[in-house]
């Protein structure tokens, strides 16, 4: 088992939620995530979490959105373990599912969210990832992305530990401009950095504005 996973089997669930939060702050500042992101998901929508792990981020999205609903879908056993009960009632759960295999029972989402995902998942594979998560969307719907900009000590740093302690051998880091480029055959009106980089660098934001012809990729218009 990795370090990491075989510390916190040893930990109280206080103990573990407090220590994941000095952890993370080495490397994110979740209320300028939060901050940054809140302005781009519309009234009263209903958000896609891919991929959100223990939902300290939702957390924070939902205490300034009482009008905000999420489905959080993951690949692992366990998602959203620090959600608070509060926010239970608008938290849907799909644990051990890939976003392909997602069959939700509502309409179709007005944002998709990808915190700290695409770094974890092969080249080869983004693309057709996002054009999956695409699928799940409305429309005139969102993605948004954040992830770590490379070339950073905060970024090597970040690499190093889901590698060595995460146990993660396979991950790789993402710029905005191969995250812009990976965007392109949604057809997007526009992508856009919202801010974070400035506010919590080397952490950035994107913003994936899409439209009716993005339900289609380039390959599936020709």
């Amino acid at each position: 088992m990795p370090l990491g996973p075989a510390l916190r089997s040893l930990m109280s669930p206080a103990t573990e939620r407090r220590l994941s939060g000095v952890y993370r702050s080495l490397f994110v500042n979740l209320d300028r995530v939060a901050e940054s992101l809140l302005p781009h998901i519309p009234e009263n929508a209903r958000v896609l979490d891919i991929g959100g792990g223990d939902g300290e981020l939702i957390n924070r999205l939902l205490k300034n959105r009482p009008d905000v609903s999420v489905d959080m879908v993951d690949i692992a056993p366990t998602v959203g373990k620090f959600i608070e009960q509060e926010y239970e009632p608008r938290i849907k759960r799909f644990t051990e599912t890939p976003v392909e295999s997602l069959a939700s029972d509502g309409p179709p989402y007005d944002v998709a969210l990808v915190s700290d995902v695409m770094h974890h998942l092969p080249a080869s594979y983004r693309a057709p990832f996002l054009h999956s998560v695409r699928q799940k969307l409305r429309s005139s719907a969102c993605i948004l992305i954040k992830d770590i900009e490379p070339g950073h000590i905060i970024s090597w740093l970040s690499l190093f530990c889901d590698k060595h302690i995460s146990g993660d051998h396979g991950v790789s880091l993402v710029s905005i401009a191969e995250m812009t480029r990976l965007a392109a055959p949604l057809l997007p009106e526009e992508v856009v950095e919202v801010g974070l980089l400035k506010q919590d660098s080397p952490n950035y934001a994107l913003k994936i504005v899409l439209g009716e012809s993005s339900r289609w990729t380039k390959t599936d218009l020709h």
